[in-house]
């Protein structure tokens, strides 16, 4: 098998990985510091697959346009008292989240 056909089945396992979560089944993770979110621009199964392939370049600008991010517990109460839903995806030992929208998967 080549490379492409090899980040091709990784980019379809991370998108088929991609659940739905409320804040407290995250919270261990934040608590573990293994927590990212990511803002809306942002894909779950794209950054995962940068992760996996530790394309470290792509996250540090990620990370210095707070497009990727640690919650700020203000955000984190928020979130409990609304009872906000998350995608999230788990790319070993980081788990990435992103708040749920209305109508979309």
């Amino acid at each position: 098998m080549n490379d492409e056909n090899n980040n091709e089945n990784l980019l379809e396992r991370l998108t088929n990985d991609i659940d739905d979560a409320k804040w407290d089944l995250l919270k261990p993770h934040h608590e573990r510091e293994a927590l990212f979110m990511i803002t809306e621009e942002l894909e779950l199964a794209a950054v995962g697959f940068t992760m996996a392939r530790d394309e470290v370049e792509y996250i540090k600008k990620w990370l210095a346009d707070e497009q990727m991010f640690r919650p700020t517990d203000e955000q984190i109460g928020t979130w409990e008292q609304e009872n906000t839903e998350f995608q999230y995806l788990i790319v070993q030992p980081y788990v990435l989240v992103k708040i749920k929208r209305e109508g979309l998967n």
